[in-house]
């Protein structure tokens, strides 16, 4: 059952949804902070700032904050350990192992053990609540198997970490993870939003038959459904990001920015536990959070699948070839 908490502000009040982790015993926020941005991969924001919208985040009920060393290639965890170094007690903390830059992975055993002590002590805790392997799909899975999930079971002997898992952008590679190994949580990206929703029919029903937790994340899709549209690094096709941005462009003559209309979207989704939100700034997160009390328009909605119609569940290809998803296509 859905806990309601209220809290009070001089500007507003903010009404929290939260529920439970599947079956780790964790309460969280059906909204959840992702912590790619504290590390300034959409766009450079001072410590000040980070923190800022971290602490606001917690004052207004936020309690799953998911982050990773690869992020800003460690600013994120450190400006996130500085944000919550006195609220600790008041949050979910997630963290991630294995990706150490962009074509740079360590999916050892020893590795895996190294980078949690390290994540630790930029996080300033003494434990993580959940700690996955971060895109498991660029690395050889025999090691993942037979060395990174072992080393995620030790971590978890040991009380280092609470509850572990895997994330990763293939799903059938994610859903075999599931089906195949003893894990408590999984994230995926990119699988359910405006664009894609095969998440629910792809992953979903494997991650319940475990009782694992489900987090949904980049709901703009690395911002393909923004305004300002994707980073140059974006894997999408032209055509995908083309017609994104027709959409974009129809849901601003309506007046509703594509982005409001994506997190709508994908926070009506009964399937996924935490649904985490990529915020910069402090304005970025109260917008984000009156979004919590507002239903999508519906009509808009239907508009803007029927835009997206012709590249409808678009994916492109990540880490090795075998785990590319079927019909992934990219112009490099």
């Amino acid at each position: 059952m859905r806990e309601i908490l209220i809290t009070h502000h001089v500007a507003r009040i903010t009404i929290m949804l939260y529920q439970p982790l599947g079956k780790t015993g964790l309460t969280v926020s059906k909204l959840g902070f992702g912590c790619a941005p504290l590390g300034n991969q959409y766009g450079d924001i001072d410590d000040r700032e980070a923190i800022r919208a971290v602490q606001t985040a917690v004052d207004n009920g936020i309690t799953f904050f998911d982050t990773s060393p690869y992020y800003g290639r460690t600013l994120s965890e450190t400006r996130l350990g500085k944000a919550l170094a006195s609220r600790r007690h008041q949050i979910v903390l997630a963290t991630k192992g294995g990706r150490i830059d962009r074509a740079e992975f360590d999916f050892s055993y020893q590795g895996i053990l190294r980078m949690c002590e390290a994540s630790l002590k930029r996080l300033q805790t003494e434990w993580i609540d959940v700690y996955q392997l971060h895109d498991i799909e660029f690395g050889d899975m025999v090691q993942v198997v037979n060395e990174a999930i072992p080393a995620l079971h030790k971590l978890k002997a040991d009380g280092k970490v609470r509850f572990i898992g895997v994330t990763g952008f293939p799903l059938p590679l994610l859903r075999e993870m599931v089906e195949t190994q003893s894990l408590d949580v999984t994230l995926s990206y990119s699988h359910y939003n405006l664009l894609n929703q095969t998440l629910n029919d792809l992953l979903a029903p494997a991650v319940k038959a475990k009782g694992m937790g489900l987090v949904n994340a980049s709901v703009t899709n690395m911002g393909l459904l923004t305004d300002q549209g994707p980073q140059p690094w974006h894997p999408a096709s032209a055509r995908v990001k083309t017609l994104a941005a027709k959409a974009a462009a129809y849901c601003h003559q309506q007046g509703t920015p594509i982005a409001q209309l994506a997190i709508q979207f994908a926070l009506q989704n009964p399937q996924v536990d935490v649904t985490l939100l990529g915020t910069r700034t402090e304005a970025e997160l109260q917008q984000s959070l009156l979004l919590l009390e507002q239903k999508p328009d519906a009509a808009l909605v239907t508009a803007v699948l029927a835009i997206l119609e012709p590249v409808a569940n678009a994916t492109w290809p990540s880490g090795r070839t075998e785990h590319f998803e079927p019909g992934a296509v990219t112009d490099s």
